[in-house]
């Protein structure tokens, strides 16, 4: 594995888990999309997450996840959506490209 990819691993997973930690009682569907989804992300790039919510998260979650990235030592910047606010369009890219990082909680 070539630095680059330890590098790549290593910033999707602390993103991941801070996700996971933050979202780990909501019942939402959590994807990867875009360039670091297809694996063509440059230094450039921004880190593509879309939210589905099955039920509404609370005011505080949003806040509490952008303040942990921040805080975090993740070198790129991360763009969060909330699919309950996109556009179609941006809705089925993310339906074709994005890779499931949390899914639904079974009931």
């Amino acid at each position: 594995m070539t630095n680059h990819n330890r590098s790549r691993e290593h910033i999707l997973n602390q993103l991941r888990n801070i996700l996971n930690e933050t979202l780990f009682e909501e019942n939402v569907r959590v994807i990867l999309f875009g360039s670091w989804a297809r694996k063509e992300e440059k230094q450039s790039s921004d880190i593509d997450i879309a939210i589905e919510e099955m039920e509404q998260i609370p005011s505080f979650k949003w806040l509490e996840i952008m303040d942990r990235i921040e805080e975090s030592t993740i070198p790129y910047h991360v763009d969060i959506v909330n699919l309950k606010n996109a556009s179609s369009a941006l809705i089925q890219n993310v339906k074709e490209e994005g890779i499931i990082w949390k899914e639904f909680k079974n009931d």
